[in-house]
């Protein structure tokens, strides 16, 4: 799954990569980084950290048989992952490390994903969007289905459900 990514006027070379246990740390830095960073700025404090508390390499690795897990390497780093179930045709996630947020490796890794869903004749792709990334997935071509909140133990997450259906040619 070896890929270039153009980022701005420079190409870097970039692994897509099956994650494996040993990205799970990773995995797991980067989903918090992204909470405390990026959703900080959209959510509330006690939503954050609650959210961020929920996120473990036990919960990561409990996911992996049952959902398909890519990591993004630049340089033998993790810059990115993503989650998704093509069975139930959907996105859980995307996550960029926010210091390479911006750059182009979010739209580089859904081009990846939305390739996999169409070679294996899938419909739709359906998720629910954070609020901050509602405007990306809508870049993408995901239309607005319908606003929810996402149970955690004593908060709720306001999130966007969000689905792009493919056209058969």
């Amino acid at each position: 799954m070896e890929d270039f990514l153009k980022a701005g006027k420079q190409t870097e070379m970039v692994n897509l990569l099956e994650a494996t246990k040993e990205d799970v740390a990773d995995i797991v830095n980067i989903h918090k980084d992204c909470i405390l960073k990026t959703n900080s700025k959209t959510y509330s404090e006690n939503v954050v950290k609650e959210w961020v508390n929920q996120i473990n390499e036990k919960n990561v690795l409990d996911q992996f048989s049952n959902t398909k897990w890519l990591v993004l390497k630049e340089a033998n780093s993790t810059v990115g992952f993503c989650q998704y179930d093509l069975d139930g045709e959907e996105l859980y996630q995307i996550q960029i490390d926010p210091s390479f947020q911006g750059k182009g490796y979010g739209k580089f890794l859904y081009s990846f994903i939305e390739r996999d869903f169409i070679n294996n004749r899938k419909e739709k792709i359906s998720l629910f969007a954070t609020l901050n990334a509602v405007p990306f997935y809508e870049s993408l071509g995901f239309k607005k289905v319908k606003s929810i909140e996402f149970p955690l133990d004593n908060e709720k997450i306001e999130m966007v459900e969000m689905a792009k259906c493919f056209k058969e040619n």
